[in-house]
């Protein structure tokens, strides 16, 4: 099938490459104009339907009518003049609170976001301000949603002004906007570093500006049309995608898009020094290549695939996104790519000469002629390094703390340090104990002894009176912690003493859930936990099985697979010591391993299939193993190198990010990548293989002697 198409493709580039054009720019423009209405940033959403926190969000749509996708944002109101808030300033602020809701945006209704509720909360001891908690509806990712805040937010301060008041918001779409703000520097910076090291590295190999920027426009069209590809399933499936789900794509495109194109330049140079045209050089290269891009994106495609037996809805999405994105890419790694190839030809290393020559005393042959020599010390030494880093994974602790790290001060953040300073971090987004009555109707003395016994909670720093239903059939009591939302301390608050205090003093004939942002995040690491336990196995499996099948050998499969599973446990053990033990973190973010497990051995096995693959060419074709090993590693280590520090560069560039969860995902994950390209793959799989001999491919086909 391979060859069939490689030869039609080869044989009518140039009407292959308009195709791609037009399918994947038409592709571009339904994520580009409906990429919003398939996108969320409601955590809420994925919970598993169990959870206490997904209870009590079905509980608090039905019995309080509060709508679905739904955030909490904070309006902090204080005098002009900082005054004690006077009586009339009081009825000015309920005024306001009351008006809110009914303000909508003046164009694009179907994508602006709305107040849909607006409750006066507590007053500061001092009496010198009082907070609004706003219920805001809508993707607070969305560009229109975030213009029409910032037009909410300046006709409250000019309200609030007329009446010597001033405002200020934070939470939800108030952070988010203002961030976006705060960032968009940093954002167009992040992507002109990826864009740069990607032309730089592929000048520092190819010598040619034409290999540079040719497949990286090639690879940027293709993630386009990927991602409004996902955007059309998701349309006409009826899934939502969460709002990090579109940059993950692109990242994770670019990197193995890039991967793939290396791996056909280097093969097409290999052809194109024995004297072949283009187009009979691109279809051999392809040939060679096409087979290993297929095994490495089927084992990203099960990797990914496997989170579909997740708890979590988010992961749930994720996988099937990121799996029908890398299967389209390999469509063009089988078909745009050789096409290209097919066109380009010499003249994509235009105007080096170097390509012409090949180098047999170069850093690859060394490195593969000392692999030979000494194979049992370099594979000691090798695993003796990343078992110590992979000791540091033992002291891991997760964390879900993962706001701005020394981030820039913006509106909302001084508005949130304001309010934790009167008030307490958990005030801005309070925690809500939902009461569900099947007896009786309830009354506010029915509450009290649970409001009273929350009071009690150590962490607790204030409790609301309790607000029932129209029917009087339900609770509900606004609980504010002393710790931020996000912490791991409020979330082991809530999943601990909050719960247990909560169902003790339940009134008699109720049940009790609690909900809110901490909540929700307490029972997101407790799926997160149960799925990681199920994913990992199931995707090694998954993986083994394709390294079986691509390589048609039992033995080989076996050291491969352990070989990553060292790689993943030292590179998480690097961000360990990084983070947690030198930089004094309180833990790596709590969905880093999974991420790092999917990501590093995943994209770490394209690295050790293409080193194998061709080990197994040159041993099968009748070299002795060890010449075959080092003559393998001086051709394709120089591939697998630039592949890994091309994609390493495009995982680094969120490093940039101020989160620290994005920070620690930048760095484990392109440390993983090198260390899975410059050590694994170029320097542990060959000397195992030389020890394996011929007995890693067993049950091996007929060995091909050459003459």
């Amino acid at each position: 099938m391979f060859s069939r198409t490689i030869q039609f493709v080869t044989s009518r580039p140039k009407r292959v490459i308009a195709l791609w054009a037009v399918v994947a720019v038409a592709l571009a423009s339904v994520s580009a104009s409906s990429g919003y209405k398939v996108i969320t940033d409601d955590t809420a959403q994925f919970l598993p339907k169990g959870s206490e926190s997904a209870q009590a969000t079905n509980f608090a749509r039905a019995a309080f009518g509060q709508e679905k996708g739904t955030q909490a944002v904070s309006m902090l109101v204080k005098r002009n003049d900082r005054g004690v808030l006077t009586t009339d300033d009081r009825a000015e602020i309920r005024s306001l609170a009351a008006a809110m809701p009914r303000w909508r945006a003046v164009a694009d209704r179907s994508r602006a976001g709305v107040v849909v509720g607006a409750q006066p909360g507590p007053v500061a001891p001092d009496g010198r301000l009082q907070l609004v908690a706003l219920q805001w509806k809508g993707n607070t990712t969305d560009p229109v949603a975030q213009e029409f805040f910032r037009q909410v937010r300046d006709r409250a301060a000019d309200n609030a002004r007329d009446h010597e008041l001033r405002v200020g918001f934070t939470g939800g779409v108030a952070s988010r906007a203002d961030a976006v703000k705060a960032h968009e520097g940093k954002a167009a910076l992040s992507q002109a570093l990826l864009f740069g090291s990607v032309i730089a590295l592929s000048l520092l190999f190819f010598r040619g500006p034409l290999a540079a920027i040719i497949p990286l426009l090639a690879i940027y069209l293709v993630a386009a049309g990927a991602s409004g590809l996902v955007v059309l399933a998701a349309l006409a499936f009826g899934f939502t995608l969460d709002t990090g789900t579109p940059q993950l794509i692109t990242v994770v495109l670019v990197g193995i898009g890039v991967d793939y194109f290396l791996f056909l330049l280097f093969r097409l140079r290999e052809r194109l020094r024995l004297g072949e045209d283009r187009r009979t050089a691109a279809a051999c290269a392809a040939a060679r290549v096409g087979p290993v891009i297929a095994s490495a994106a089927l084992a990203i495609v099960a990797a990914f695939a496997t989170m579909l037996l997740a708890e979590f809805g988010q992961f749930r999405v994720i996988g099937p996104a990121v799996a029908i994105s890398v299967l389209m890419m390999l469509l063009a790694g089988v078909t745009l790519m050789p096409a290209i190839a097919a066109v380009g030809g010499r003249a994509l290393f235009w105007p080096s000469r170097s390509w012409a020559h090949e180098r047999t005393d170069g850093p690859a042959a060394h490195l593969g002629r000392s692999i030979a020599r000494r194979p049992g010390s370099t594979a000691l030494a090798t695993i003796a390094v990343l078992s110590l880093l992979s000791t540091f994974a033992l002291g891991v602790t997760m964390s879900y703390d993962q706001g701005d790290r020394d981030g820039p001060s913006t509106p909302a953040t001084r508005t949130a340090d304001e309010i934790a300073e009167t008030l307490s971090r958990g005030a801005s987004d309070p925690q809500q104990v939902y009461v569900k009555s099947a007896t009786g109707t309830l009354t506010a003395s029915h509450i009290e002894p649970l409001r009273q016994r929350l009071d009690r909670v150590e962490g607790i720093s204030a409790v609301g009176q309790a607000v029932l239903t129209p029917d009087r059939r339900g609770a509900r009591l606004d609980v504010a912690l002393k710790h931020g939302p996000y912490t791991n301390d409020a979330m082991q608050l809530v999943r601990g003493p909050l719960r247990d205090a909560a169902r003790a003093a339940a009134p008699a004939g109720t049940t009790t859930m609690v909900g809110g942002t901490s909540a929700i995040y307490a029972d997101v690491s407790d799926a997160v936990d149960r799925d990681m336990k199920m994913i990992f196995p199931v995707a090694a499996g998954l993986i083994l099985f394709i390294l079986v099948g691509t390589l048609r050998s039992v033995v080989a499969p076996l050291y491969l697979l352990t070989a990553v599973v060292l790689e993943f446990a030292a590179t998480l053990g690097a961000a360990v010591l990084v983070f947690q033990q030198l930089g004094g973190e309180t833990g790596v973010s709590f969905i880093l391993p999974l991420v790092l497990f999917l990501f590093v051995v995943a994209l770490g096995t394209d690295y050790n299939i293409l080193m194998t693959a061709r080990l197994r060419e040159e041993m099968l074709a009748g070299k002795p193993v060890r010449a075959a090993v080092a003559e393998a590693v001086r051709r394709v280590a120089p591939a697998v190198a630039a592949a890994g520090l091309v994609l390493a560069s495009s995982f680094g560039t969120l490093m940039l990010e101020s989160g620290q969860a994005s920070q620690q995902q930048g760095f484990a994950m392109a440390f993983g990548i090198l260390l899975a390209s410059l050590v694994v793959s170029s320097i542990l799989v060959p000397p195992l293989t030389a020890l394996a001999g011929l007995r890693a491919w067993w049950p091996r086909p007929t060995i091909r002697y050459r003459s």
